[in-house]
């Protein structure tokens, strides 16, 4: 009788560690991440990113995909320590492969299969990932989609998909997406040629520091009558306007609380 008590309690001991051990790391998980969001966001002290680091890590290490995003983030954009791509790049694929991901995580995962960047070179798995963070509007996917398309990386060359991508990401700024849209219009590559609207692109990336597109624009310039400059430059000021009036890149960061 005395052995069949003992046994007993073993079993129900047994089943009440087995309990804590399941519902504690839930809970742990919540407090580490409220910490690191206070950390991070200076609520109740200072801001303190490397103690928000280290909060987000533990909770990153357990599984948590919020954590594995904002730790991804973090360690990608040197937030409380120096930037470390390696490790951003494994904590965000972490993060994406449980659906927790934001255009501008789903951009490096892609950059990173599109140059081989810690991670072995895979075009269509760079497509992938870049496919979806182009379709949220990131500029910097919409550029390095375009590439693919322009060079038929991962499938079927497509020039007018290429075109269509790096209109996009020139629209938001992204002066090398400039320069090349001013190529393939001026060129005829995936469109018809149209020179004045291939002056006026070069001419706005050329403005912004890109001295490629500057050159290319001198050279194009040769080539044109005083209609078609007198209509470049025109275009070239109504893009300007159109462009100024994008917004900044998001970070990665712990979503604000209500």
């Amino acid at each position: 009788m005395q052995r069949s008590f003992g046994s007993l309690l073993v079993v129900f001991f047994l089943v009440t560690v087995g309990w804590a051990q399941t519902g504690e790391p839930e809970a742990v998980i919540r407090q580490l991440k409220a910490q690191a969001y206070r950390a991070y966001y200076g609520i109740g002290r200072p801001v303190d990113l490397a103690r928000s680091l280290g909060l987000y890590r533990q909770a990153a290490e357990r599984g948590d995909a919020e954590a594995q995003f904002v730790y991804g983030g973090m360690l990608y954009q040197g937030q409380g320590t120096d930037p470390d791509k390696r490790g951003g790049f494994k904590w965000l694929l972490a993060a994406a492969e449980q659906g927790k991901v934001s255009p501008e995580s789903l951009a490096i995962i892609g950059a990173m299969y599109l140059r081989g960047s810690t991670v072995p070179q895979n075009y269509l798995e760079a497509k992938k990932w870049l496919t979806n963070a182009a379709a949220q509007g990131n500029r910097a996917a919409q550029n390095d989609l375009a590439y693919l398309y322009y060079n038929g990386l991962g499938g079927d060359r497509d020039y007018q998909k290429a075109l269509e991508l790096y209109e996009q990401a020139a629209q938001q700024g992204d002066t090398m997406a400039q320069a090349n849209v001013g190529l393939m219009y001026a060129t005829g590559t995936g469109t018809a040629t149209d020179r004045a609207r291939g002056y006026a692109w070069y001419s706005l990336a050329a403005s912004r520091g890109n001295t490629v597109a500057a050159i290319n624009r001198n050279n194009l310039m040769m080539e044109m009558s005083w209609e078609e400059l007198n209509r470049a430059q025109a275009l070239s000021l109504e893009l300007y306007r159109q462009v100024e009036k994008m917004a900044a890149p998001k970070m990665i960061a712990p979503e604000p609380q209500e």
